[in-house]
């Protein structure tokens, strides 16, 4: 049975999002625990240089992705923790953010098993598990 996701941490996820330099793509991510403990958080942006990631895990080199910004700023062990990861549009609305096949190999690398990510019909997100 999939969990269900703090309105708390949905906001967060948000928030987040509307922080991005992106206007298409506009990513939050929360990194949490069971329940509401939220470890970490962070959006899509552009970057100079993303020198504490091991480029194969970057596809584009110049941007930082919402998961990959929410890892680095973790400053924790990430083992048996979960990620939301929303995508909105200009209209708060939310889009698909699943994550990509280089976030989903730094996820599974950090120990992040647990992803749920937004879709733009009911029930809005979804969930999948990484092995």
């Amino acid at each position: 049975m999939i969990d269900k996701i703090s309105p708390t941490i949905i906001r967060k996820a948000i928030e987040e999002a509307k922080k991005s330099s992106h206007k298409s793509h506009r990513l939050g991510a929360v990194i949490f625990s069971n329940g509401t403990k939220i470890i970490s958080w962070g959006h899509n942006h552009s970057q100079r240089a993303a020198r504490r990631v091991n480029s194969k895990y970057l596809k584009w080199p110049k941007t930082i992705h919402a998961e990959v910004d929410a890892i680095l700023k973790s400053r924790t062990d990430l083992k048996r923790k979960k990620i939301l990861v929303v995508r909105i549009n200009n209209h708060d609305q939310f889009l698909l953010a699943k994550p990509c096949e280089w976030c989903q190999l730094y996820l599974k690398y950090v120990g992040i098993r647990h992803v749920y990510y937004s879709i733009n019909k009911y029930p809005y997100i979804e969930y999948m598990r990484l092995i």
